[in-house]
């Protein structure tokens, strides 16, 4: 989900060792493996019966993908804002702007990813929520389809703020710094697990152990270090899905206190 052109080769030579891995682990062959379908629907791949391996995010896997996919655990990032498997988001404003705290955006314009987003949308909503006793707190609120596009927005004066994932924060930060000095952190929102990885039902329990197992061992094997430090993988948590009812809780709060749309 971090698969961005600056860090593409990284990504690829994780995924490498990740597919030699799985094979080992699963007695499958190279031949077995059907490269990941370009241009597919994202959801329409995660919920494939043949899914390998996949990262998809935290409000997807709680809410279209319940039932639908296994939980094979989650990757600890080296973010600020981030903390073993879990993470938040930073509420970005654009750097000469006068606003000190979220409830300065009263009235101001924001942008986010996109419905199914934990970072851009679910966690933005539960924080202004905190603020806003029903009705609508911003004069407009767009969607932009990615984090880097809320940035963007943010940057141009197109919107006054967007609630950014961590580790996208930290990649910009990293790999677009031209666009990151034209933008502050204002504010993070609360936390929750991170990005998770995830599998086919189709696996048993005794095959998801191995799926699992042949993971956390690439995530700490020498061999991928460098293209995990690239990443900024440093760590990795075989979670359950009820670590990621927070994110169903932090949902429930908002609408608990009338504001269950970003508005």
């Amino acid at each position: 989900m971090y698969d961005w052109p600056e860090v593409h080769a990284a990504t690829q030579d994780l995924e490498s060792a990740l597919q030699s891995a799985l094979c080992h682990a699963l007695n499958l062959t190279d031949r077995d493996i059907r490269p990941w379908p370009e241009g597919r629907d994202l959801a329409d791949a995660w919920t494939d019966p043949d899914l390998l391996l996949s990262q998809t995010c935290g409000y997807p896997l709680t809410h279209a993908l319940s039932g639908k996919v296994r939980l094979v655990g989650t990757p600890h990032y080296d973010a600020e804002g981030c903390d073993g498997p879990r993470y938040c988001s930073q509420l970005i404003v654009k750097r000469d702007s006068a606003h000190q705290n979220l409830e300065d955006l009263r009235g101001k314009r924001a942008v986010f990813n996109g419905p199914d987003s934990q970072s851009g949308m679910n966690a933005f909503r539960h924080a202004v929520a905190q603020l806003e006793n029903g009705g609508c707190f911003f004069s407009g609120v767009g969607e932009s389809g990615s984090h880097l596009d809320s940035l963007k927005a943010v940057a141009d004066g197109k919107a006054d703020i967007a609630s950014i994932d961590a580790v996208c924060w930290a990649l910009v930060c990293r790999e677009v710094p031209d666009l990151a000095r034209q933008l502050r952190p204002l504010a993070r929102t609360a936390s929750a697990p991170g990005l998770p990885l995830i599998t086919s039902c189709q696996f048993s329990d005794a095959e998801l152990g191995l799926i699992t197992e042949a993971v956390a061992g690439v995530f700490t094997a020498p061999e991928a270090q460098e293209s995990r430090e690239r990443l900024g993988i440093h760590g990795f948590s075989n979670l359950s899905s009820d670590d990621y009812a927070v994110i169903l809780k932090m949902e429930a709060e908002a609408t608990e206190r009338g504001y269950p749309v970003l508005a």
